[in-house]
């Protein structure tokens, strides 16, 4: 319009060459102006957007981390000052590391790296994702930390499929771990990309089995694009953990991050032992047999086996059951005397811990008996064994919406195509009760169009590949942003519904009566136009939970289909109640609209709650909130969607022992 103007002026006026410059340009400043003066405060907003998300992942990783640290230290926070050393690979070290360090001062052990690289390796249950929960809050917490540093973001590394790009795959975790704190795929795309975010990556020897051939392993295409992750500096910070045994397989096959410094971490000292057995005990008398073993045999059974902090919590906790009426002590710790070997140590401390930690349970110790306790959680363990050799498949992770081949993938897709398939001969039923049945040609097209929608909702129940939970993402109405193009995308919805209901209302009425098809399909398009640009604002798929209860997919997901598939059938509903009546119209409409929401729109919840029908008997009906309860117990923890076993021996245990 400016250029519009100007060219007219420039015309009409007739004035000299340059002072028709002048004036055909002079309407242009208004419009450049604004355009650089938009450009300006959007870089403005978008630097201090920027930083605001920063200091939000910082104070949300914080929140989080802490809870997951106390989880992992058990009761009265007793740590154990675990030592490590530095181990010199042939090339490629970070320079600064010094040759010895400790749990306490990781922090400034890591900030003295150059480039900022960190392998942490240990046996199992030595310490590794403890030090780096300190590590991360240690970065978060330091003194001198501004607020443009590096947010420490832990990810599990079971997870990665990695056949994607690092920094899209890591973009999309942040995302889906902090979706709920205002964070945005956008936003975490630039968090990442302008290397905001630190990752510290958890479990390279949780992303093959020991079968594994060596060109198929993950855990080496892991490696190979650390080592290519770069930022302005050169080689990017990274945090990574891995057992001794793994880490060292892969690097004789000269397969190891570049560029970093590796530590070990050491067994923890007969002393530390005995002061953390000490500490954790109401009655420390009760471990002095216990005690006096490791100062005598400091190289013996006993203390070999209980040589790493994952040991002693276990014995700590088995050995602190109390009976629940008299508050007597159920067993005493010096019956680990008589164990001849470590594996006997280690049957004979996971057999008591798992009901020492259900009856310890902060909240509700009595909840679920012990052996139900074991048989369900075995039965999980054994599944996930059976979905290690997939090559993209976690063996770790519990995820609710993705257990349903565990009931037998055949068995759970045909009852959700029965089920389908008696819905839809239901609403038949409910259809031929209210309509005449006849042999017209609309009737005949009608029936036809029934058929196929029962044929289509049987199909969409019989498919092997589930949708990805959906949920409302209702936080956004918070953000006037947000609200803003809530607003928009309604008024494109009513804007497209207007147009779709004009053409389909016409189609209708040359059937039929004109007006009475116009008000049809007006009414149908307005509110379904409405509908779905309330749905696209607030809807988006969810491929993660909020890091605090991995139930939320499967719940979201079941409150997603049915509400939105109502939206349309009140559309419907009330387009069909000029013809055949407001209540025969919102019963069919209504009903058409849940049994199709379910059906089309909330794959993922209703699988699940298929699986659980299949399922009876080997778990429990109300399975998160079991899962849910042993996270409590300490006998699970979360990572962001995923339910995980306290410690892979536990779950390794378990798979082999599936009967108390």
């Amino acid at each position: 319009m400016t250029v519009v103007l100007a060219l007219w002026l420039s015309k009409h006026f007739q004035v000299a060459r340059l002072g028709a410059t002048l004036v055909a340009l002079a309407p242009t400043v208004p419009g450049a102006y604004l355009a650089w003066a938009a450009y300006r405060d959007d870089r403005r907003e978008a630097a201090a957007d920027t930083d605001a998300k920063v200091k939000t992942l910082a104070a949300v990783v914080a929140a989080a981390e802490t809870r997951q640290r106390a989880q992992l230290i058990g009761p009265g926070a007793h740590r154990i000052d675990v030592a490590f050393h530095q181990r010199t690979e042939p090339a490629n070290n970070a320079t600064g590391a010094a040759a010895h360090g400790r749990l306490t001062d990781i922090v400034s052990y890591y900030q003295n790296l150059r480039p900022a690289r960190l392998t942490i390796t240990g046996e199992p249950g030595a310490g590794k994702t403890l030090l780096a929960l300190d590590l991360i809050l240690g970065l978060l917490t330091h003194p001198g930390r501004a607020d443009t540093d590096p947010v420490p973001v832990r990810f599990s590394l079971a997870d990665w499929n990695t056949d994607r790009p690092l920094q899209e795959w890591l973009a999309h975790q942040v995302h889906q771990q902090f979706r709920d704190h205002g964070i945005t795929l956008a936003d975490a795309s630039t968090l990442v990309d302008g290397y905001h975010v630190l990752p510290v990556l958890d479990g390279l020897d949780e992303m093959d089995t020991d079968a594994t051939p060596a060109g198929r392993r993950r855990a080496a295409r892991a490696l190979e694009k650390l080592n290519a992750y770069q930022d302005p500096t050169g080689s990017a910070p990274v945090v990574l953990t891995c057992r001794t045994a793994q880490y060292e397989n892969l690097a004789s096959l000269d397969l190891r991050m570049r560029e970093a410094a590796r530590i070990q971490l050491d067994d923890v000292s007969p002393g530390q032992a005995a002061a953390y057995l000490t500490a954790r005990s109401t009655s420390p008398d009760r471990w002095t047999p216990v005690i006096e073993t490791f100062t005598t045999a400091p190289g013996g059974t006993l203390a070999r086996s209980l040589s790493t902090p994952w040991r002693l919590n276990l014995a700590a906790t088995a050995y602190e059951e109390r009976h629940p009426d008299t508050l007597a002590y159920l067993r005493e710790p010096d019956q680990l005397l008589t164990l001849a070997s470590p594996s006997a140590v280690r049957d004979h401390l996971l057999a008591r811990y798992l009901p020492a930690a259900a009856h310890q349970h902060p909240t509700h110790p009595i909840r679920y008996r012990p052996d139900q306790t074991h048989h369900w959680l075995a039965a999980l363990a054994a599944h996930l064994a059976t979905t290690a050799p997939a090559s993209t498949a976690s063996s770790t992770d519990i995820v609710l919406h993705q257990l349903w081949p565990m009931a037998g993938p055949r068995r759970v897709r045909t009852a959700d195509a029965l089920l389908g398939a008696l819905l839809a001969l239901a609403f038949t039923a409910l259809v031929l009760a209210q309509v005449p049945i006849g042999f017209s040609t609309k009737q005949l097209f009608g029936a036809s169009a029934g058929v196929l929608v029962a044929l289509g909702t049987i199909w969409q129940a019989s498919r092997p590949l589930v949708p990805e939970p959906q949920t409302f993402q209702l936080q956004r109405l918070r953000s006037p942003t947000h609200r803003r193009k809530l607003a928009r995308t309604i008024a494109m919805g009513l804007v497209t519904g207007f147009a779709a209901g004009l053409a389909g209302g016409l189609v209708l009425g040359l059937a039929s009566a004109l007006v009475i098809g116009l008000v049809i399909g007006l009414v149908f398009g307005l509110v379904s136009g409405a509908g779905f640009g309330l749905v696209i604002g607030l809807v988006e798929p969810l491929k993660d939970a909020p890091p605090t209860d991995p139930r939320h997919p499967v719940r979201d997901d079941l409150a997603f289909g049915p509400a939105v598939g109502l939206v349309f059938g009140l559309a419907g509903g009330l387009a069909t109640s000029l013809v055949s009546g407001l209540p025969i119209g919102l019963v069919l409409g209504l009903t058409l609209g849940l049994a199709g929401g379910l059906y089309w729109l909330s794959g993922a919840g209703r699988r699940y709650l298929v699986f659980l029908l299949c399922i009876r008997g080997r778990l429990p009906w109300r399975l998160g909130t079991f899962l849910n309860w042993s996270y409590e117990a300490g006998l699970l923890r979360i990572s962001g969607v995923a339910y995980q076993f306290r410690h892979r021996e536990l779950q390794d245990w378990l798979t082999a022992h599936p009967t108390p």
